[in-house]
């Protein structure tokens, strides 16, 4: 997730998870997803579809709501429960984007991600003096609290820490330089997943991480030092239960499926679960002729995918909004493309039809291994 141009209440519902008793598969029951949608092909070996939740049109744009409740399992906001949108001013803490957004996902029977509690942006101006001072932990503890603590019992996981990987900067512990870090020490990290945990035990606790799919030398960095600090955090018991993997996928770099998958299974042998909660493709370098970008796009995703849905460990899969008149791509100057084309970088055009990328997702969904008991297990021991 990169800047604010970028981006069911969970009530562990029985579709989910067996209560009290033997762990069940999430199934298609229960909500409002249509019975072809993504969410139903994933729900069927035990994963759940998704996406961010743009705030804006979800509250002008009908057609919007529609999709979302049509293909959707789980859904995450994508900007509501962030510092800066909800903490604008000292005296106030608002809530009410991230209430209407939770609101509708109850509605229509969605699971609901938080997302983020500790990141290097999105930080109001005014909250910059309160981190870098004496009551920098006691202010991480206040909006913790609050934020979470509002939800609680209703969100199924929670990015505690977003974007904390960094060798780029040289430090020997591979932490991203920060204002946390500066103010708090490497012990930021922990001690937010700690207050989660004590805010709302039954939220998943999740480091989410982004450039960990494609393959490159400084991506294979990345990697060891996620890897290192997942099991540093494992062994001193910090109460992390899922490693989020954005899943940006672009032609600038390879996807090496061998490496990939290797890396999965060793986040997993951690004991960890594993969502993909970013989803989107950059067609930046793509041809401009829908057949061949749309092909383009679709391979992509596809091999990705085909790795992905083999392991056991990943329980959720989200796309970063869910249509391509919204994907940050399409605003952001680095990602945009020279011909001024919308990128086709989502399941659903501008108009909400399904695109060959859709296509592409519902096929890899429905021609995944079936490992429904085994997400269950996971998602019961959140």
């Amino acid at each position: 997730m990169v800047g604010s141009t970028r981006r069911s209440i969970l009530g562990w519902a029985p579709a989910a998870l067996a209560l009290g008793g033997r762990p069940t598969p999430l199934t298609a029951a229960g909500g409002s997803w249509s019975p072809d949608s993504l969410n139903a092909a994933a729900a069927r070996k035990g994963i759940a579809y998704g996406s961010a939740v743009n705030f804006t049109p979800l509250t002008q744009d009908p057609a919007y709501g529609r999709a979302l409740a049509r293909e959707c399992g789980i859904l995450v906001p994508e900007n509501a429960m962030k510092l800066a949108y909800a903490w604008r001013t000292p005296d106030t803490i608002t809530f009410d984007y991230a209430d209407a957004t939770v609101a509708f996902a109850r509605a229509n029977g969605q699971r609901m991600r938080g997302h983020t509690l500790v990141w290097h942006e999105s930080i109001p101006d005014w909250a910059v003096s309160r981190i870098d001072g004496r009551e920098g932990e006691a202010f991480l503890r206040r909006w913790i609290t609050a934020m979470a603590g509002r939800f609680a019992g209703r969100i199924e996981a929670w990015d505690v820490v977003n974007e904390i990987c960094g060798p780029q900067d040289g430090r020997p512990d591979g932490l991203r330089k920060t204002p946390w870090l500066a103010a708090l020490g490497p012990r930021y990290v922990d001690t937010a997943f700690h207050i989660l945990h004590q805010v709302d035990p039954q939220a998943a606790p999740v480091w989410n991480e982004n450039d960990l799919e494609l393959d490159a030398d400084w991506i294979d960095a990345r990697r060891t030092m996620v890897l290192k600090t997942l099991t540093d955090m494992r062994k001193h018991n910090v109460p992390i239960r899922r490693l989020g993997i954005q899943g940006h996928l672009y032609a600038k770099f390879p996807l090496n499926q061998d490496k990939l998958r290797r890396f999965l299974k060793e986040v997993a042998d951690l004991g960890l679960a594993i969502e993909i909660t970013e989803m989107d493709v950059n067609d930046k370098v793509f041809p401009a002729a829908l057949p061949a970008r749309d092909a383009a796009v679709s391979d992509l995703a596809r091999r990705f995918l085909d790795v992905v849905l083999d392991e056991p460990a990943v329980l959720n899969v989200l796309t970063w909004d869910i249509t391509n008149r919204n994907t940050w791509l399409n605003t952001n100057p680095e990602r945009k493309r020279a011909d001024g084309l919308i990128q086709r970088a989502l399941p659903l055009d501008e108009a909400y039809a399904r695109t060959p990328l859709w296509k592409a997702m519902h096929t890899a969904f429905s021609d995944a291994p079936d490992h429904s008991l085994a997400r269950a297990k996971l998602r019961q021991g959140r």
